[in-house]
């Protein structure tokens, strides 16, 4: 089914979607559209990652007599869901290594981007229902957008055209890109993508990252204590939190390793 869609049309209509809500935003907010960056990135993303994603797919699947449903199903996902919780607590604690080491490795050649990495904080700035929207946009609508064009659109299409070696290594490397933690979102992205070439079911990737970013979300929201080598925030301090910051990316490793290992068959 995805195999079908052309990566090349969802890009140019997404686009022109993106351009025809900046027009229209601006004409109804006004100045306060592109002044305000919450209300910019809320607007913008509801509909990159949702309103345009769902019009789309829905159009998409419609053209083959298909459904946006017919890659997800809840038959059999009962066994799967233990792993899945297992591998989220395993790729968060990885991610947060990982973000570490790239921190720590991109210090000595663009410190200043470190740095901005390291002070950005304004994914939760907003208030009242600007608080709430960007809330339920990471929580729900991005992941289970993202699925639909990553693991759904990028690796059917590009596993299609090329091979799926190729599409799972290009489809993640884009995915980490467009994230801040680039090796923590590759290897995140890979699972998934393991997961869903092993079952063909999208519902349990989308239920990984929902679960993955619902956790993400809850601890900036609340805040909650956390170990002293997790709150860098210089890069003096990247230094001296070198040792236990290793030590949690390396012990995840075999963990990710089995996993890969025992269901690397499903791209080789």
């Amino acid at each position: 089914m995805f195999e079908q869609m052309k990566i090349r049309y969802f890009v140019l209509f997404g686009f022109i979607a993106s351009i025809v809500t900046i027009i229209v935003s601006s004409l109804i907010y006004g100045s306060e559209f592109l002044e305000n960056d919450t209300l910019f990135t809320n607007i913008l993303s509801y509909t990159i990652l949702g309103v345009f994603p769902f019009i789309w797919f829905v159009l998409q699947f419609k053209k083959q007599n298909k459904s946006i449903f017919d890659v997800i199903h809840f038959k059999n996902i009962s066994h799967m869901l233990p792993i899945v919780i297992f591998l989220t607590a395993t790729l968060i604690v990885f991610s947060l290594g990982a973000f570490w080491l790239s921190s720590y490795l991109l210090s000595f050649v663009f410190p200043s981007y470190v740095e901005f990495l390291l002070q950005d904080d304004s994914l939760f700035a907003g208030t009242g229902i600007s608080f709430v929207l960007t809330a339920i946009y990471v929580s729900f609508l991005g992941p289970i957008a993202e699925e639909y064009i990553f693991r759904g659109l990028l690796l059917k299409r590009l596993g299609a055209k090329i091979n799926i070696v190729a599409s799972i290594i290009i489809t993640n490397i884009l995915f980490g890109i467009l994230h801040a933690d680039i090796i923590g979102a590759f290897m995140f992205g890979f699972i998934l993508s393991l997961i869903y070439l092993k079952t063909n079911n999208l519902l349990l990737p989308i239920i990984f990252h929902i679960l993955n970013n619902s956790i993400a979300t809850l601890l900036a929201i609340f805040d909650p204590p956390t170990p002293d080598f997790l709150n860098y925030v210089t890069i003096t301090q990247i230094y001296e939190t070198a040792i236990p910051n290793l030590i949690m990316f390396v012990i995840t490793i075999p963990i990710l390793y089995v996993f890969i290992k025992r269901n690397f068959h499903v791209i080789s």
